[in-house]
């Protein structure tokens, strides 16, 4: 440390130069090492502390989340919740599996200090979740990932238990299930519900449910299969199917019309679609007058296909005799049963369509779909305008009763 004592300047006549002169004190200080590294120390624990804190900080409070008693085509919720912890605000992010039942909301957001966010998870089983589980069970498990801008990762664990339903089953179980779905025991697998049954309904109970009751209170209904059933009323159905209750008879035709879209969209194969290609090609080939297609039709579909499909004709060109009525034609009932019966691999290629970037290729996956609905379609309309009754089953709309219906018995080895 300098400090000045001194200081002058003298003043020259044969010079322009001007000297000067200073005295001055220098101070110099010895630091302590120990010392030293000591305070080195505390600045360091101090910036650390800082910068700990300043970093954000999650908490979860439940990484298991589970949701019980999920029904078909009624969403389910739960949630949990994540908490910033931390003194600065708190970025998160929320990845999951790519599952069409599983939605999580929402996914992104800030949480300031002291506050957290609730996520909802919703279930919903449609079609093809519901015709997995008769497969598997446990179908209903997913994960997801939280991330947070503090570098945390959490795992989120993510189930939910189906409520047994008849939507989804495939057309053996239906026919070797006599009382509700709702009412057996949930343990029992779709094997063994078929093994226990000794003696097989004509037609599923439920269908027939549906069907006799539309023959009997929704034949002079306006727009039939046309406008949409109400919610609230689809899912009363469903109970009512489930425990084996009857539907009133002022209820609403539309929602008991949508509910037998929904059952017959949700039953695997009621046509499979190798058969249905095959008979396409013989339909293109022979043109719409050849009733021979028909025959050939029923013939190679295996014989509870068969009656379950002359079955439903006959209950179409029931419907069509009230047209003035209802105001439905071929042309409308054709489309609703080629969406019902026919299984050409629509999820398969809708999913293609949808992953697939290339635009020529999604044209392409587009084409293919528009092809295949009007080749099925246009045997469809052939079936409804020329198919007899051939199946007895058929031959009258009162010929399988709920109380003592026919039954095909099951030939015991």
């Amino acid at each position: 440390m300098l400090t000045q004592l001194f200081y002058t300047s003298v003043e020259l006549d044969w010079s322009d130069h001007k000297p000067v002169a200073s005295l001055f004190r220098n101070k110099v200080y010895k630091s302590d090492p120990e010392r030293k590294a000591e305070l080195e120390g505390k600045v360091k624990e101090t910036f650390s502390t800082l910068l700990k804190e300043s970093v954000p900080k999650a908490k979860l409070d439940n990484t298991e989340v589970l949701i019980e008693s999920v029904r078909y085509g009624v969403e389910a919720n739960s949630e949990f919740s994540i908490s910033n912890i931390g003194e600065s605000p708190l970025e998160y992010r929320i990845v999951k599996e790519n599952l069409n039942w599983l939605c999580l909301r929402p996914t992104i957001g800030v949480i300031l200090s002291g506050q957290k966010a609730r996520i909802a998870v919703s279930v919903l089983v449609t079609n093809e979740e519901a015709r997995q589980l008769h497969v598997n069970p446990d179908y209903l498990k997913a994960s997801a990932t939280v991330k947070t801008s503090g570098n945390q990762e959490f795992a989120i664990n993510i189930s939910a238990v189906f409520v047994k339903s008849c939507f989804g089953a495939t057309l053996e179980l239906l026919n070797s299930v006599h009382e509700g779905f709702g009412t057996i025991d949930p343990k029992l697998t779709s094997n063994e519900l078929i093994s226990k049954c000794t003696e097989k309904l004509t037609i599923p109970k439920e269908i027939y449910a549906l069907t006799h009751w539309l023959a009997h209170n929704g034949l002079k209904t306006e727009k039939l299969f046309v406008l949409a059933g109400n919610e609230e009323s689809k899912a009363q159905v469903r109970d009512f199917l489930e425990r084996s209750k009857a539907i009133p008879i002022d209820f609403d035709a539309y929602a008991v019309a949508d509910t037998l879209v929904d059952l017959l969209e949700s039953t695997p194969n009621i046509i499979p679609e190798e058969i249905i290609a095959s008979i396409a090609k013989e339909y293109e080939g022979s043109g719409d007058r050849d009733e021979n297609v028909c025959s050939l039709f029923l013939m190679k579909l295996p014989g509870e296909c068969a009656v379950l499909v002359t079955y439903l004709l006959s209950f179409c060109k029931y419907l069509l005799e009230y047209s003035e009525y209802n105001n439905l034609s071929v042309e409308i009932l054709v489309k609703v049963l080629s969406s019902c019966l026919v299984s050409y691999d629509r999820e398969k290629l809708d999913l293609q369509y949808v992953q697939e970037e290339d635009s020529e290729r999604r044209a392409k996956i587009a084409q293919i779909v528009v092809k295949m609905k009007l080749r099925y379609q246009g045997l469809f309309a052939l079936l409804l305008t020329c198919l007899l009754y051939t199946s007895d089953a058929a031959d009258d709309m009162q010929c399988v009763d709920l109380g003592g219906r026919r039954i095909i018995k099951k030939k015991k080895k």
